[in-house]
């Protein structure tokens, strides 16, 4: 279980080793499956070691890098809902559940460009990430339900 401590850091930053090492045993076995692109998966699996072995040498860093990198992804996919949401206002009644998802993806965001309490933070928002991303998944189904209808 994670808290809000300065424990869960290097803990984050380990299971993001775990995820890269993952991801790098993935790759190897997209590499051995497709020729054509084979050596994009073996480079793909290069990258990954290196990111796994860096994780787990410097867990604090990959935790800090990590909480930079959703910070980005938040304000992006927040805008992305955003514009989406607005523009879909005509055809989906429910288009402001997107227009809510965006304002606090948006808002996550600032958890990422803070210092340590304000990023230690960043691992409630990781989760309410995503579950704003499946509030967005399920707006989209109320915009395909009601585009099939009309």
């Amino acid at each position: 279980m994670l808290h809000f401590n300065t424990t869960s850091v290097p803990t984050i930053g380990i299971l993001i080793g775990a995820v890269f090492v993952i991801a790098s045993a993935s790759e190897i076995l997209l590499a051995s499956t497709r020729a054509s692109w084979g050596w994009q998966h073996i480079l793909d699996d290069v990258l990954f070691i290196g990111a796994a072995i860096w994780a787990f040498v410097h867990p604090y860093g990959a935790f800090w890098a990590f909480a930079t990198i959703v910070g980005l992804l938040l304000i992006l996919r927040g805008s992305l809902d955003l514009v989406t949401s607005i523009n879909a206002r005509d055809a989906n009644p429910d288009w402001w559940l997107g227009l809510l998802a965006g304002i606090a993806e948006i808002i996550g965001f600032w958890a990422s460009q803070q210092a340590f309490p304000a990023r230690a933070a960043l691992l409630i928002w990781v989760g309410y990430f995503a579950l704003f991303r499946g509030i967005s998944d399920i707006v989209v189904a109320f915009e395909v339900r009601h585009a099939e209808r009309s």
